[in-house]
């Protein structure tokens, strides 16, 4: 087990019949759900400490239930593995945050890892931010997607979900005791004039990346 190490998070998948529990010495462990016996341990490598009060502590721990892909979230470190422990992704090399902005907690989604540009985890910051994270399969790294634009959370981000059948909503809870609803934005729910729009925006997004290759 985690040996007198207090367990800070944990997480089930009664699909894939697996707990994962994570330690504040920065062990994350995986068991077989139906026997409760131990399974594995996670290999983590290049952990930067989340601060010095938490350390390189195990902050978040989540399972796609589509795939069975393990999100973790050591130190400041975002990792994903595979259902057997080999490790899929991490953060590129050398990216660090600052104390200001570091990860204070993490969700895997249940998007499949090959869909190119899926948010396959997402992340919640000590100052508020919200951020969505892809993955480069080839270059085995996790590769932020989008960071939320609206400021509705100032203070650290404790808590996130993600719901529905096409994983179409964020709730977001912090630490003053805050929550928010994120809806990604669905097509049929908007009127002619704002398809056009957002059509519009998608060309010209085309047409710039065409651009920038063409002079690259």
């Amino acid at each position: 087990g985690h040996e007198g190490s207090m367990v800070t998070c944990v997480d089930v998948s009664t699909t894939f019949g697996t707990i994962v529990t994570g330690g504040a010495d920065g062990t994350v462990l995986v068991w077989d759900l139906r026997t409760l016996t131990f399974l594995r341990k996670l290999r983590h490598s290049n952990i930067v400490a989340a601060s010095e009060e938490l350390g390189t502590s195990a902050l978040s721990v989540s399972l796609n239930h589509k795939n069975g892909n393990i999100l973790t979230l050591v130190g400041s470190t975002l990792s994903l593995f595979d259902i057997n422990g080999n490790t899929i992704a991490t953060l590129e090399p050398g990216m660090e945050f600052e104390p200001t902005n570091r990860p204070s907690c993490a969700i895997a989604t249940d998007c499949p890892e090959w869909m190119e540009n899926g948010v396959v985890a997402v992340s919640g910051h000590v100052n508020g931010d919200v951020r969505l994270w892809g993955l480069d399969y080839e270059n085995k790294v996790l590769v932020m997607r989008h960071q939320l634009p609206d400021k509705v959370h100032s203070c650290p981000i404790t808590a996130l979900r993600v719901s529905g059948d096409r994983q179409d909503t964020l709730l977001v809870g912090d630490k003053s005791g805050k929550m928010s609803v994120c809806k990604t934005l669905q097509l049929e729910a908007l009127n002619q004039q704002e398809i056009a729009l957002v059509l519009h925006e998608i060309a010209s997004m085309n047409t710039d990346k065409a651009t920038t290759t063409a002079h690259g």
